[in-house]
């Protein structure tokens, strides 16, 4: 198993990177390695919710199942995948501060078959996918003036742009 963690000091309240970090949906805009992701219920992480993401890993889209299985508000969420073609766990960790917030961001995959050959090599890339992506969330939630009334207005646009046309 592979397993990496990454941890970043964000300067907005818990509650609010609770807020965005909480709900997976806007993962799209932060996550580099995601194409889609869809919730089937919308809103905060609650246990038992599931979603299906597709990711690139090993040079490949990959589609996974995954359900939550922790979401302990403004403390923590964890998931793991439930269906694809490899095992995936990861957690959210976000601890308050006197500066903001603490967040770890920590994730597991466990490969299959030949894919076990590839582990040297992506252990460097996850450690750097897991750095950057943090470094883009902390960015975007830092930079973005009210991120809880701008965010979702972000994905809600990129979510129209994707999305086919009725005529």
């Amino acid at each position: 198993m592979i397993t990496v963690r990454h941890t970043e000091s964000i300067r907005l309240p818990l509650t609010d990177v609770y807020g965005l970090l909480g709900c997976y949906q806007y993962d799209i805009l932060w996550r580099t390695n995601l194409s889609e992701l869809v919730q089937d219920t919308p809103g905060l992480a609650r246990s038992g919710m599931r979603f299906r993401q597709v990711i690139q890993l090993l040079g490949q889209a990959m589609t996974l199942t995954t359900e939550v299985t922790v979401a302990a508000p403004n403390r923590r969420t964890a998931c793991e995948s439930v269906g694809g073609p490899v095992q995936l766990w990861e957690q959210r960790i976000v601890e308050r501060t006197e500066k903001g917030t603490l967040v770890t961001y920590e994730l597991s995959i466990e490969l299959k078959g030949w894919q076990r050959l590839t582990a040297p090599l992506l252990v460097a890339q996850l450690q750097r996918q897991v750095r950057t992506d943090l470094e883009a969330f902390r960015t975007l939630v830092e930079t973005t003036p009210n991120p809880l009334v701008e965010l979702p207005r972000q994905l809600a646009a990129r979510a129209s742009l994707t999305s086919p046309s009725t005529s």
